[in-house]
Formats: structure tokens, sequence, C-alpha cells
């Protein structure tokens, strides 16, 4: 986890030596020993990385593949904030106040035109992913692609299916989102739109 790694084009996770004045979550992690027995393998601080347009993230889990156990409980530590099918990431995220939540956007991401930084619609993205988030402090809203928007605060979960969607932060100070993605399969079907 804390050796570097390209996550995406301009994302990289943190050097094992360096020190950050912001985010850390202590990660416990089990595993299995050479005979089977149920062992606690890493107790650590997990420091978050700073993602321009976004806040901070935590990347506590990353693999690009279904576990099989029994496993030492080595963290595979798979590039990317969002995994292919089947894949999953469990990251935190510190996100900071202000307009809506725009990363530059990664290859991962569906984009219609006028989502990219700077356009009508930035921060608007949709992912091949089903998204299981618990707001742990702050308030956010998440808004959708028709402009439903519904208001998240400390202990609401949310679970988004792979729609088109941006977050912004709700009132003055950060939000944290606990996120659990998992990759799915997105089929190509034609809905019947009213525009």
């Amino acid at each position: 986890m804390k050796t570097k790694s390209q996550l995406s084009k301009n994302v990289t996770m943190n050097k094992p030596d360096e020190k950050r004045q912001g985010m850390k979550v202590r990660a416990v992690v089990t595993g299995h020993n050479p005979e089977g027995r149920a062992v606690f393998v890493r107790d650590e601080k997990v420091y978050g990385t700073p993602i321009p347009g976004l806040g901070e993230l935590a990347f506590l889990w990353n693999a690009n593949e279904a576990a099989t156990y029994p496993n030492a409980g080595n963290n595979p530590a798979a590039p990317g904030i969002f995994p292919p099918l089947g894949g999953i990431r469990f990251i935190i995220g510190t996100y900071f106040p202000g307009d809506f939540i725009a990363p530059e956007p990664t290859p991962e991401m569906h984009l219609e035109d006028g989502d990219e930084l700077g356009g009508a619609n930035a921060g608007f993205h949709r992912t091949d992913t089903t998204d299981f988030g618990i707001v742990l402090s702050g308030n956010l809203a998440l808004q959708l692609d028709d402009g439903a928007e519904v208001s998240l605060s400390p202990g609401d979960v949310l679970i988004e299916n792979g729609t088109r969607h941006r977050w912004r932060v709700v009132g003055d100070v950060p939000a944290t989102l606990a996120s659990f993605i998992i990759g799915a399969q997105r089929v190509r079907i034609r809905f019947n739109r009213k525009e």
C-alpha cells in the first residue's frame, strides 16, 4: 500500500517515507499464516493522497480481481481509482468545500460534452462501478444528470449504480466519505429519454 504505484494519468499513491499533515487512517489487516491460521498482518497508518479538484483520498485496499483464501493478507495495490470488472477499491475521501467536485478525468470515467474541467457540467461523470458510500463527517450533495439532488449527512449511505452524477460539499467544512467500489459491466442499451 505504501509503495509508489501509478493510479491513473496524474494520480499516485504515497511514497513510503513521505509524511503528510492531512488525512491519516489506521488500517488493521488480517490474513493467514503458513498453517492457515488467522493472524494480524498489518496495523498501520495510511496517509491521504491530495487529488487536485477533489480533495484527499486514502487508498485502503485496491484489487483488480476477486480474492482467494487462504492468503497472506497483502494489499494487491492495483492501480487506478476505479476498478475493472470484478475488482474492488476501498477508499476514504475528504472533499473540500467549493463548487462541484471536479477531479481531472481518468480513463475509467465516461464523460459527455461539457463534463470536462471548466465545462458547463464540470464534475459529472459515470463509471462502470457500483459504489457503496457512507458519509462519515460533513455534508455532501449528490446531483444526477436530470438535476435531481439529494443531501447526505453523517451516517447516510448511498448506493450509486453506474449513473451519471456529480458531488459537492454542502457548507463550509470538508466532508468525508468511505467508499467501497466494485467493478461492474455496462451493457449498451437504448433508453427512451424525454429531451
